[in-house]
């Protein structure tokens, strides 16, 4: 187990040194990315949100009942979406390829919050290989100080194909080769191989001082990928167009939903004929 080593600040395209080595080792650390504007109204979206979510919906009200807005209908969240210089990294990281939006996701982590067991997030049915690059960006808006939760990688795994939860026996555990990130500034990214193992230690103090997280998610073209059922897929995506996240058309490719497939549909129809050796099935 090692800690966190903090690389100089990156405002823009990566060197080829470090494209290098996020292919190598899963991880990029990009401290202090955000602005501190922008790091300050996410953070008020945030908290919005929250409190969006435990709002009860009227039970008894006619009609339709509403929808609650997405993560991305929040007007900095969803521009965070294709920020500029995140799209030029993830470009130099995709090889050039396009990539679309897999999710949003958005947690404010009080004191006291629990952890969560090793674990990898690329989405494949079933886990077979890794062709194509799918990532996750960690937005830690109140940067990681050593409190409430420690965010934990194990670099290279992404290299090995295995199940999503191949390592949740070991909980949080550190383990062979693994590194902790417990150190960094508010507005921190930091762009993770989706299959790299990770999980989050839970640990004592920060009262006043909650862990604002933000996790975007992106797959490579060339494949389709699995994701939401298709009415959420569609509306997501369409959303996303119609509030002009595309930034005037030049980031509509990342809101493309023909690059995804219903996973819970999908996985209804494989798991009659998951036995054996596939290859014999093709």
């Amino acid at each position: 187990m090692s800690s966190t080593t903090l690389a100089p600040a990156v405002a823009g395209p990566l060197a080829a040194d470090q494209v290098a080595r996020f292919h190598d080792q899963g991880y990029h650390i990009l401290p202090a990315f955000l602005p501190d504007d922008l790091n300050a109204r996410l953070k008020a979206e945030v908290d919005q949100f929250m409190a969006d979510q435990k709002a009860p919906i009227d039970p008894y009200a006619k009609g339709p009942k509403p929808l609650k807005k997405m993560q991305l209908e929040y007007h900095e969240h969803g521009f965070l979406l294709t920020e500029p210089r995140l799209m030029a990294i993830l470009r130099q990281l995709m090889g050039g390829s396009e990539f679309s939006l897999h999710h949003l996701h958005t947690a404010r982590h009080d004191a006291g919050s629990h952890g969560v067991h090793w674990h990898h997030d690329y989405e494949q049915l079933p886990d077979t290989n890794r062709s194509h690059l799918m990532v996750h960006v960690f937005f830690y808006l109140n940067g990681l100080d050593g409190t409430i939760g420690d965010l934990m990688l194990v670099p290279g795994t992404h290299q090995r194909v295995m199940a999503r939860n191949a390592f949740s026996q070991f909980g949080n555990a550190d383990l062979p080769g693994s590194l902790v990130v417990d150190d960094v500034p508010p507005g921190t990214a930091i762009i993770v191989h989706s299959a790299v193992q990770h999980a989050r230690r839970a640990k004592p103090g920060g009262e006043g001082r909650p862990r604002y997280f933000i996790d975007s998610s992106y797959c490579q073209a060339g494949i389709r990928w699995p994701s939401y059922p298709t009415a959420h897929l569609q509306r997501m995506m369409r959303r996303a167009k119609e509030l002009g996240l595309g930034r005037g058309g030049e980031f509509d490719f990342v809101f493309d939903p023909d690059r995804f497939f219903p996973e819970d549909e999908w996985s209804k129809r494989l798991d009659p004929v998951n036995q054996g050796s596939l290859a014999l099935r093709l």
